[in-house]
């Protein structure tokens, strides 16, 4: 299919990558190509399928064998890839949770008893959406609705959420403008002054050395540290909590580029355990191509996908 309606070097959309198939197939006849996924295991199965045939084109590609083949295998439109992440698909956890994290988050009054109000913020209902969705005029209105069954309730509301749309702005002005009791606030756990920090994102960090012996380099992790996995095994109580005793079981995959233009990522080497309990090696040895004065790359990516680019400094 992708052979007969695309024609080399264009792009071809796969927004449900799944096992990365679409991906695989156009790049293997000379298309570029963008695949998505709501699934974080989908992106880390075409992210590894995608690097070994990438691999397996640039080594033909130094040998000269792509030269000699015939058009129906054409030149690959590129030699690398990378990950976007342009949603929080490890955000979407339970409800239950996500009231749980954000009570203690705001230091407010946890209320059980409540069919619908999950406790209180100083003198005023706490009202917290679910974290799979922004709020909406819709969240609004369901709290809206509900003050209106209760005609003794005097107290304000607050409602908490993980990102909001720009139509609940005006929403409740509107409500407020007919409303003299019950006023209604949106605390927006990303952006708020005060409590605008409930995800604070600390960045994986990695020490690499580059040791060049003319043309020779050797690549060595000496370490790597994900906060966001430490923070997470961190919260499992109990003595069964895991441990890491080596940052190597904190990492997903490892790629090399030779030559690395800070544009595209070429993968020169590619490090991908076969099997679940297989650990990267964390030591590379590669030899810089014939007159490139360009440095060498690591990019080392996390289980929960996060990267992390290292260059070498010439």
């Amino acid at each position: 299919f992708l052979r007969t309606s695309s024609n080399p070097g264009d792009i071809v959309l796969d927004c449900f990558i799944g096992s990365g198939t679409t991906a695989a197939v156009a790049q293997k006849l000379g298309r570029r190509w963008i695949g998505a996924d709501i699934n974080k295991g989908a992106i880390q199965t075409t992210e590894k399928r995608l690097a070994a045939i990438i691999e397996d084109q640039a080594r033909a590609a130094s040998s000269e064998q792509l030269a000699m083949e015939s058009s129906e295998a054409p030149r690959p439109a590129q030699l690398g890839l990378s990950v976007q992440r342009v949603n929080d698909y490890d955000l979407q956890i339970q409800h239950n949770e996500a009231v749980n994290l954000a009570v203690e988050h705001l230091g407010a009054d946890r209320t059980k008893t409540d069919s619908f109000f999950q406790g209180t913020l100083g003198r005023e209902l706490l009202y917290i959406v679910g974290f799979n969705h922004p709020c909406s005029p819709l969240d609004l209105q369901a709290v809206a609705h509900e003050l209106e069954k209760r005609p003794d309730e005097q107290r304000d509301v607050v409602v908490v959420a993980l990102g909001r749309e720009l139509a609940c702005e005006p929403w409740l002005a509107d409500y407020h403008r007919v409303r003299p009791i019950n006023k209604i606030r949106l605390i927006e756990l990303r952006t708020d002054p005060r409590y605008g920090k409930f995800f604070e994102h600390v960045p994986a960090s990695a020490r690499v050395r580059f040791e060049a012996d003319g043309d020779a380099v050797k690549v060595v992790i000496d370490d790597f540290v994900s906060p966001s996995i430490v923070e997470r095994l961190s919260a499992q109580e109990g003595v069964l909590t895991p441990q890491i005793t080596d940052w190597r079981a904190m990492v997903d995959s490892v790629f090399i580029d030779a030559a690395y233009d800070s544009e595209v990522f070429t993968v020169a080497i590619a490090d991908i355990p076969e099997r679940r309990q297989d650990l990267v090696s964390g030591s590379y040895e590669l030899a810089r191509p014939t007159g490139s004065d360009r440095p060498v790359a690591i990019r080392i990516t996390d289980m929960l996908g996060e990267e992390v680019l290292v260059v070498e400094e010439r």
